[in-house]
């Protein structure tokens, strides 16, 4: 009952950041579980699962799983731990419509709407992680490679084709449709069929500074952050940044719940990965 009531407290905090952002452009939601384990002096080996939402936590982002090990030398350095890790991930994409032109890049061809997917992506990560106290304060630095391999998969697609009276009679008849479906189209000029996404590699550096502040005599330890994302492949382009705020609540020595709220700005068109905006995250992780 203890544990819960502590459960209990952290989703009372995350209430107003829930009805803030609810009301403009949507709020995702994350949440995740961790268990490490010692396997011998310094080398530490954890388990992740999570899962993500988006839109008011209406429509699914995508579920994970992973493992990790991770090495800290406390007699050489004990400012520096390194950890290499594996995630599979089972990503949702969202629908997405494009239209296609003629010639001329002006006139309406067809238009094709790509129903939403879920699929399969593997992902290895390699980090380093320097860090220091200064009085009560923990402060770190994270540099962390990123390589993400999705698997080629197919999505089901619905062709639309312009019509041509529309630009003429829409002023006369309100009710005429701009696009239509082919609905006897032959195996050369088909309306629906499946679209092939092909395989994708991502590779990115995330940069990421965090501090925290161990209040005495307190079971809350809040911290902040900010990451960026550049891609390696498009001249070390800034991809997305993340700004996060949150604490830790101890539970005991050996586990901990965290609650925070998250900002994720994105510059690139070409990164797939979740969406941004307005993130609350609840997680929850233990030692055994």
């Amino acid at each position: 009952m203890k544990t819960l009531r502590h459960i209990f407290c952290l989703v009372l905090l995350a209430a107003p950041f829930l009805g803030v952002f609810a009301q403009g452009e949507g709020v995702g939601f994350w949440t995740d579980v961790e268990g490490e384990t010692k396997l011998a002096k310094g080398l530490g080996l954890s388990f992740e699962a999570g899962y993500r939402a988006h839109d008011n936590f209406s429509a699914s982002d995508r579920a994970s799983a992973g493992v990790s090990l991770s090495y800290k030398n406390k007699a050489f350095a004990p400012w520096l731990k390194v950890d290499a890790g594996y995630s599979f991930i089972y990503k949702n994409t969202p629908g997405k419509t494009s239209i296609k032109y003629m010639t001329d890049g002006t006139t309406p061809k067809h238009m094709n709407v790509d129903a939403a997917y879920w699929g399969p992506r593997h992902r290895a990560t390699a980090s380093f992680i320097a860090s220091t106290k200064a009085g009560r304060f923990k402060l770190s630095l994270r540099e962390r490679y990123q390589y993400t391999y999705r698997v080629a998969t197919t999505c089901q697609r619905t062709r639309y084709y312009y019509n041509p009276l529309y630009d003429l009679f829409k002023d006369i008849n309100p009710d005429i449709e701009e696009w239509y479906l082919n609905e006897d189209a032959t195996d050369e000029d088909y309306s629906y069929m499946t679209d092939a996404k092909n395989p994708k590699h991502y590779h990115k550096l995330r940069s990421r500074f965090a501090a925290s502040y161990d209040i005495r005599k307190s079971k809350f330890e809040p911290f902040a952050e900010v990451e960026a994302f550049n891609d390696l492949t498009s001249n070390f382009a800034l991809e997305k940044m993340r700004y996060t705020i949150g604490t830790d609540y101890k539970l005991s020595k050996t586990s901990k719940f965290s609650l925070y709220y998250r900002y994720q700005s994105e510059f690139s068109d070409d990164d797939d990965d979740e969406t941004g905006g307005h993130i609350v995250g609840l997680s929850y992780s233990f030692d055994f």
